[in-house]
């Protein structure tokens, strides 16, 4: 297989000074896919199709930097364009389901997303060949409504989650939630790892803030994203960083929708290869399930804070 991870000269795994082995993640989705839009499903053949260019862009960039990551695909995309989860498995990166319509999970009944998680592991199973263990749903969306989602995974197989946001957000989001890889404990422990996205704390734990992808990435300075992984990584805690192919596609159509939604959506796009190429130089990174391996997991009551 060729991973297309040969060597550059000058390059390098990330910062000597900071090696804990990070995890980078994509959400492979197209610009019209996500619930900033709330596009209908029937109406996704309408819109320009622009994925595979903009995940190419991602492919090339972390060839160059000899990084390899997770990707997390959504099913309507693996059965639309085939040969780009062939082109992301053959570089040598892990691989995800994401979904099948990037439906939120708590605007499903437990038997629909059933049925939605079969079909999208399916359309990637039968490009790769190889069982897909690692989830993420659609825009985050395993929150106080829909926690039964992780008994599901639990009996489908999976290895590991990636779908609880620990701040809760007007769109998703479970206030308390742990900030670091954990066994979800509701009840019963759950035989499922969860691997949230990073959030930092301040005020001596008073406010967590996002920032370790999407809008927030894209808001903050770079200073701030630096410092923060640094914080992370010195306390021996690895950062889960999050992006979607997308949001390095500056050309994409704009629009009309509420200001709020142009605002998440649009918003410093233009930044993110910039603060991508800055993390990749500074920082180790790896596919989420490689960085799991080597991190020590406890069981964690949903709610219950770590340090």
């Amino acid at each position: 297989m060729d991973h297309g991870l040969a060597k550059r000269s000058g390059e390098r795994w990330g910062d000597v000074r900071h090696p804990v082995l990070n995890a980078l993640t994509v959400d492979v989705e197209d610009w019209y896919h996500g619930n900033d839009f709330n596009i209908d499903f029937s109406l996704w053949d309408m819109y320009e199709d622009r994925v595979c260019n903009s995940t190419e862009k991602v492919l090339e960039i972390l060839a160059h930097y000899q990084v390899r990551a997770t990707f997390f695909v959504l099913g309507h995309v693996a059965r639309k364009h085939p040969q780009l989860v062939r082109r992301i498995y053959e570089c040598g990166h892990e691989i995800g389901t994401h979904g099948y319509r990037h439906r939120p999970l708590y605007a499903q009944a437990p038997a629909e997303y059933r049925e939605e998680l079969a079909r999208s592991t399916a359309a990637i199973e039968d490009i790769t060949g190889q069982a897909v263990r690692a989830h993420r749903a659609p825009s985050w969306s395993i929150t106080r409504k829909s926690l039964w989602a992780l008994g599901i995974l639990e009996e489908e197989g999976f290895d590991y989650d990636s779908s609880i946001f620990p701040v809760l957000t007007p769109l998703f989001g479970l206030r308390g939630a742990p900030r670091f890889p954990y066994r979800p404990r509701l009840g019963r422990v759950y035989a499922i790892t969860e691997f949230p996205p990073s959030v930092v704390e301040i005020f001596g734990g008073a406010v967590r803030v996002p920032f370790s992808g999407g809008f927030f990435l894209r808001s903050l300075p770079c200073r701030f994203v630096r410092k923060a992984i640094r914080s992370l990584n010195a306390a021996g805690h690895p950062a889960m960083i999050y992006f979607h192919p997308w949001e390095l596609d500056t050309g994409q159509p704009m629009l009309r929708a509420p200001a709020m939604a142009r605002l998440a959506h649009y918003h410093n796009l233009s930044t993110t290869e910039e603060k991508l190429r800055m993390l990749l130089r500074e920082f180790r990174f790896g596919p989420a399930g490689e960085v799991l391996a080597s991190t020590s997991v406890t069981a964690l009551s949903i709610g219950q804070t770590q340090g």
